[in-house]
């Protein structure tokens, strides 16, 4: 072989390893410090912690110094209460561990890893390719198996097999033509495998001035060639769009909603829908169990949902908020317990 010939090769193998160190490095999960601070649901009554049909069971203000730390769009909890899984709008995941105090309160989260969400090809998505907003999971409290992620921008419903780790690479979920008509950054924000062969999805805002906001019974995993849908729509409660959606222990749903103006600033509203609301064609309203105003409640941008059962049967709701990686606002992690 001949010098060139040599020296060609050895660029080869440089630029190669270069390549498989990027990716390496890319698609592996990295700690990132969090600190946590405890919150009060209202600043000025701090002892206050009825809400509606929710009791506050324990707030944080979560920071960090990593740089991809924020942006959370959706969660999962896992069945204890130890853990959480959660997805940025710019593509990470965070895994992070929970602590609680003597009364089952929500004290403080530690030990996080951050990860970039990958491409079919194992690349790290970017841009507007990777604006993660729905996560549900397809064993309840299965932090580490697989998983469903919705996205808007480039709409689309992904799987992930995360017993693979963070390197899992995802296949596509078909779903119907209705999400088509959706807009810009208003798309498909919210999804749940309310029954493991139905993902219920559903778009953030109207597509008009005084529609229903869409949504559909998707088919499960829909390996097929066809997506089948099954249509049916939300009764708006404005000026509320849909943030997140979770499964309720009775077979219904709980469905997260959030306002905002100049004028009025920042709410939350939380919904119940019961299970017999839901089938093709229906409009559903269900029950408010709580509103919440910026005004005078620790809340922020809240944009996503998770329930667990308590040991004692209790029903506790995990609700987190995406700070726009903006210094005016805040990562929050609020949990409740539904009292009827």
């Amino acid at each position: 072989m001949s010098a060139r010939a040599l020296r060609l090769l050895a660029a080869g193998l440089v630029l190669a390893w270069a390549a498989s160190s990027t990716f390496i490095g890319e698609s592996q999960a990295k700690p990132a410090d969090i600190e946590s601070t405890r919150i009060p649901l209202y600043p000025a009554h701090p002892n206050e912690k009825r809400v509606g049909m929710l009791i506050y069971r324990g707030g944080l203000e979560l920071r960090s110094g990593a740089r991809e730390f924020g942006g959370w769009s959706d969660l999962a909890v896992n069945d204890d209460g130890s853990e959480i899984l959660s997805i940025s709008d710019e593509a990470h995941w965070l895994r992070a561990h929970l602590t609680y105090d003597a009364n089952g309160d929500l004290a403080g989260a530690n030990s996080a890893e951050i990860a970039p969400m990958l491409d079919m090809q194992g690349r790290a998505l970017r841009g507007k390719e990777g604006d993660a907003e729905g996560l549900t999971l397809e064993r309840p409290g299965d932090l580490y198996g697989t998983v469903a992620v919705s996205f808007e921008r480039n709409v689309r419903v992904w799987r992930y097999d995360l017993s693979h780790g963070f390197e899992s690479k995802p296949t596509n979920v078909r779903i119907g033509h209705w999400v088509d008509a959706l807009h810009d950054n208003q798309q498909l924000e919210a999804i749940t495998l309310w029954k493991p062969d139905t993902l219920l999805a559903f778009a953030e805002t109207k597509v008009n001035e005084g529609d229903d906001l869409l949504g559909a019974m998707e088919a499960y995993p829909g390996n097929g060639a066809t997506p089948v849908t099954h249509m049916l729509s939300v009764v708006p409660h404005d000026p509320f769009a849909i943030t997140s959606v979770a499964n309720a222990p009775d077979g219904g749903i709980y469905m997260l909603e959030r306002r905002f103006s100049l004028l009025g600033g920042l709410g939350m509203e939380l919904r119940h829908i019961g299970p017999s609301e839901i089938r093709e064609g229906a409009r559903l309203n269900g029950e408010v169990l709580a509103n919440l105003s910026f005004q005078d409640a620790n809340i922020d941008n809240m944009e996503g949902i998770a329930v667990r059962r308590g040991p004692n049967g209790e029903i506790f709701l995990y609700i987190i908020s995406d700070d726009n990686y903006s210094p005016l606002q805040r990562t929050l992690l609020l949990m409740f317990e539904v009292k009827n």
